[in-house]
């Protein structure tokens, strides 16, 4: 079963030729999606038409290729006999995925017919095979866009199409190709510009480089695999092996010297150049002379029997030289850094050459042919044992050439560096060439001492004195404590050895230096008056040597590297920062090492040092000021002890109000004594301004001391007292004052003793019995004596009642109750006061003026009245008899000087002779020197004014405003006068104006 009738001619099913008309548009036609079998575009052919059941079916090459593909299997309709072939486990194990519409169609000529499968398979459904087969052959070929995608077989044996992870939607697929295209060719343009640049320099590497392609080169492999972009896809384990073979090209081209790829392409570049050579030297009389001696012809020489013959020149060469550390310098090596490197570094090197930065070189002078091999030998400090060691590899040695000397061949003068990573002795002991002559070496040359570099680091002690705080941070900075005086430097030193030490380690003896930055202050340390503490291990095994190698051991013994402490000690009287730096240190062989590379400049300047962890060469001490605390100076200013009253006007407590210094929180002590009690209390404040000490308790408060967040210190010796304040009392008496001129007894002398803080005021209410309806006044007596007396001399006559009910001090300003009456019949005395009930009283006037006084008198007439009259430091005294009305004037004046005139009413008598003694009864009267003066102030060239108009005259005007100005016009038969009144004082005196 071939899939093809015998005889059938080619072309019998009507089948679209590729490049026909008819299957372009079926192509480009909307709608590419696959049509179903037996659709108006796919018409459907099976045995029910005749026609195509009448015709014998012929099978072309094309359909065999269109049926080999299994196309029609992936749409099989229901009920037809394809659903047969699909059933089988053939169809089962060959399942296909469909493309999507725009993807384009694979081929897999690989893959046979449905029906040459089942006719291998022998299954009992061949009968519904057949016809299936025969319904293939029969059904014209589906426009291509029908076509199934192409397929790749996958774990487990499925089959999946091959699509694009960025859909075609986003960037179709061409430019999908040619974007990844590009994007390879500019890696390929880096890595190319990077190996050039590299390769430059003649042995050098690049690790960096390295890692850098390998990730790049992984990357895109990677991508090249996930995007899954058509004909550039690749399959996983194609990834892996271009990533490996990109890590192999990689290695050769960035990492390795020596590498395979030169090695491979040596050869072949020498042959291409030594053809070419040998075409241009082949070209008559210029090619020699173009081409010379090259050492590329060597090889192309041959042996020509009639060259024997004749004469020859043999040239002698001398013997080769070798030299090791022609200057005599001495080396090191940095141990710490050679611990950093890697385990596998030292194995690199051997193969791949010498790189790594630890590695000490120590020049060997070559004069002669290129060496084959390098032997010398070295000799340990340690346990003085020599070793014979031999470098085969000279080609991965660095190498420098001095000089060239074309006519000896090659022979030149190099340095080739060999590199050393163990401290000891170096001899060259022998150096071959490759066809074995050793070279001479210089004679007495003694051996290249390689001891370890010089190292140094600040640390602090384990074992320091904590009894200053001192802390060492998670940052490597230390703070401590300032310490007070020497007193506390004395009692601390027997425990103190020091903060912080030099460690050193290196070939002794050994400089350093040591800078203190105090404040800003640089200062040099000096270590000549330390002891340096050894922290070697004294060696146990000397016993068991002979004595040959103990002489070894004892030789190079001061070579050996030790480590000594030096202990630094500092007083840290003064607060602030303390900077340590250790800028360089010299071994015995003047191997000097700085420490940081700021020199003599930036932190160490006379400027702060800056912030950041410490390091091994410097180290930061915080010196913290120790806090103070005490009462604050308007506390110690006010008057003590302090009260406690329980006045509402009072204080009932107090905020004593501290001083605090250092850095917060604060924790203050103190102490509480009233009596035998003592009570101890602390307080904890987060800031310095407005903390206060809650005193609600009498006592005496003493502070004890104070810590902040770094320190502990002292507080302040004074104390603070405060006293529970006793409430005021009052014992009040009278005496009557009797007179008998005036009828008996006129008043009451109330006298008061008082306990208490003055001032004092004693509220009593005055009422007379006479009028029991009258409402009871109300007067306040105010002293700052503890015992007080005043008069109640009452204007009326009757029986007074007056109750004391409050007193006040200045512990309780409220007042406490008190209770205390005083009843006292008192007769009816004159009184005289001046009567403002009719008017203001004049108190200004005029020198030559004359005023009057209205005086009220009161009491049984008639009266006499005293009044005086006190101008500057005299008084004058004058009485007035036989006044019968109660309504008086006194006449004052004419007043012949000017100043202040104060008129007092000093005493009144009645009819009955009773006299009565006038308090704080006066009037002041002002006398001027004149009255106000006005003027008129004209201009020299007048005042114009046309006429109807009103005209504005100026005026001087003098006195105390406002001032009132009568003017007339002269002329004017009316006489008419004009008022104008002028409220306030003008700027200038001629400012004034007046209205015309």
């Amino acid at each position: 079963m071939n899939g093809r009738q015998a005889g059938a001619p080619v072309g019998s099913q009507g089948l679209t030729p590729v490049g026909s008309p008819n299957r372009i548009k079926r192509r480009t036609a909307p709608g590419l999606g696959s049509p179903r079998f037996g659709s108006p575009q796919f018409p459907r052919t099976d045995a029910q038409n005749p026609e195509s059941s009448a015709e014998p079916t012929r099978s072309t090459f094309a359909e065999r290729i269109y049926q080999s593909t299994g196309r029609l299997r992936a749409h099989p309709e229901p009920g037809s006999s394809f659903g047969l072939v699909s059933q089988t486990p053939i169809a089962q194990n060959n399942n296909f995925n469909m493309h999507s519409p725009g993807q384009l169609s694979q081929l897999d000529l690989g893959a046979g017919s449905s029906a040459d499968v089942l006719a291998s398979t022998g299954s009992p459904a061949k009968s519904g095979a057949a016809s299936a087969a025969a319904a293939l052959r029969r059904a014209p070929p589906p426009p291509v866009t029908m076509s199934a995608p192409a397929v790749k077989p996958v774990k487990g044996g499925a089959v999946q199409a091959s699509t694009s992870a960025i859909p075609a939607t986003v960037i179709d697929l061409p430019s999908q190709r040619m974007y990844a295209l590009a994007v390879l060719g500019l890696l390929v343009a880096w890595k190319l510009y990077d190996a050039i640049s590299l390769s430059v320099d003649v042995g050098r590497t690049s690790f960096y480089l390295f890692v850098k392609w390998c990730l790049l080169d992984s990357a895109m492999w990677y991508g090249a695999w996930f995007l899954r972009i058509p004909r550039l896809s690749i399959l996983s384990h194609t990834m892996y092996a271009l990533i490996s073979l990109s890590v192999f090209i990689n290695l050769n081209l960035f990492y390795l010297t020596m590498s395979v790829l030169t090695l491979a392409v040596k050869p072949v570049a020498v042959s291409l150049a030594t053809g070419w050579l040998r075409s241009v030297k082949s070209i008559p009389w210029l090619g020699p002379r173009l081409v010379g001696d090259s050492d590329l012809l060597i090889d192309s020489f041959e042996l020509d029997e009639a060259h024997i013959l004749g004469r020859h020149t043999i040239h002698i060469l001398p013997h080769s030289l070798t030299h090791m550390n022609p200057q005599g310098r001495s080396f090191c090596i940095d141990e710490a850094q050679l611990r950093a490197e890697p385990w596998y570094q030292k194995y690199a090197s051997g193969l791949f050459g010498h790189s790594g930065q630890s590695q000490t070189l120590i020049p060997i002078l070559i004069n002669g042919t290129h060496p084959d091999s390098i032997s010398y030998a070295y000799t340990s400090f340690e346990t003085g044992q020599r070793q014979l060691r031999t470098i085969k590899n000279t080609g991965a040695l660095q190498m420098e050439t001095n000089a060239v000397y074309p006519t000896l061949g090659n022979w030149v003068m190099a340095t080739y560096y060999l590199p050393v990573s163990e401290v000891g002795a170096y001899e060259i002991f022998s150096v071959k060439d490759r066809k074995g002559l050793e070279f001479r070496t210089a004679t007495q040359a003694p051996p290249t001492i390689v001891v370890t570099c010089p190292q140094a680091q600040l640390q602090w002690l384990d074992n320091a004195h904590t009894g200053d705080n001192f802390v060492v941070g998670n940052d490597g900075h230390a703070s401590i404590c300032q310490r007070i005086d020497q007193d506390h430097m004395a009692e601390s030193r027997s425990t103190d050895d020091g903060l912080l030490q030099v460690v050193v380690e290196g070939y002794e003896p050994i400089e350093m230096t040591v800078v203190r930055l105090v404040n800003g202050h640089r200062e040099l340390i000096s270590l000549d008056g330390i002891q340096p503490q050894s922290m070697e291990a004294q060696p146990t095994h000397i016993e068991t040597l002979n004595a040959t190698q103990i002489a070894a051991i004892e030789k190079w013994s001061r070579f050996k590297t030790r480590k000594s402490a030096y202990t630094l000690s500092d007083t840290f009287l003064r607060p602030g920062e303390y900077v340590y730096k250790l800028e360089s240190i010299r071994d015995a062989a003047n191997h000097s090492v700085v420490m940081s590379g700021l020199g003599g400049k930036g932190i160490f300047d006379g400027n702060k040092a800056a912030e950041g962890k410490a390091t091994s060469y410097m180290a930061r001490i915080q010196v913290h000021r120790r806090p103070s605390a005490g009462w604050a100076d308007a506390l110690l200013n006010a008057e003590l002890p302090l009260r406690l009253s329980d006045d509402r006007a009072r204080k009932s407590d107090y905020a004593l109000p501290l001083t605090l210094s250092g850095t917060g929180p604060w924790t203050v002590n103190y102490i509480i004594v009233n009596g035998d009690e003592v009570t101890q209390e602390s307080k904890t404040f987060s800031k310095a301004t407005d903390s206060t000490i809650d005193a609600r308790r009498p006592g005496t408060y003493h502070l004890l001391d104070v810590d902040d967040k770094f320190c502990g210190g002292q507080a302040s010796r004074a104390n603070i007292t405060l006293v529970q304040a006793p409430k005021p009392a009052a014992n009040v008496s009278s005496t009557p004052i009797t007179a008998h001129e005036c009828g008996g007894e006129i008043g009451a002398l109330v006298e008061l003793e008082l306990t208490g803080r003055p001032p004092f005021a004693v509220h009593y209410r005055e009422r007379n019995l006479r009028f029991p309806n009258s409402r009871p006044i109300t007067r306040i007596v105010r002293t700052q004596q503890r015992r007080h007396s005043f008069k109640v001399m009452p204007d009326m006559a009757g029986t007074y009642e007056l109750e004391f009910f409050r007193l006040e001090d200045d512990n309780y300003p409220s007042g406490q109750p008190m209770s205390a009456t005083i009843e006292q019949a008192i007769h009816a005395q004159p009184s005289a006061k001046i009567d403002t009930l009719n008017g203001r009283i004049s108190s200004r006037a005029c020198m030559g003026e004359e005023l009057e006084l209205p005086v009220r008198l009161k009491g049984q007439g008639p009266w006499e009245l005293v009044y005086n009259i006190v101008y500057e430091n005299r008084r004058t005294s004058k009485t007035v008899s036989g006044i019968t009305d109660e309504s008086y004037t006194i006449a004052l004046g004419a007043f012949d000087n000017a100043g202040e005139y104060t008129i007092e009413l000093a005493q009144v008598k009645d009819g009955n002779q009773c006299a009565r003694d006038l308090i704080d009864v006066s009037t002041v009267v002002t006398v001027r020197e004149g009255g106000p003066r006005v003027g008129f102030q004209c201009p020299d060239n007048g005042i114009h004014v046309l006429d109807g108009e009103q005209a504005q005259m100026p005026i001087n005007v003098a006195g105390e405003f406002p001032v009132e100005v009568q003017y007339h016009k002269v002329g004017d038969a009316s006489d008419h006068v004009h008022t104008a009144t002028i409220r306030r004082k003008p700027q200038q005196q001629s400012s004034s104006q007046l209205a015309s």
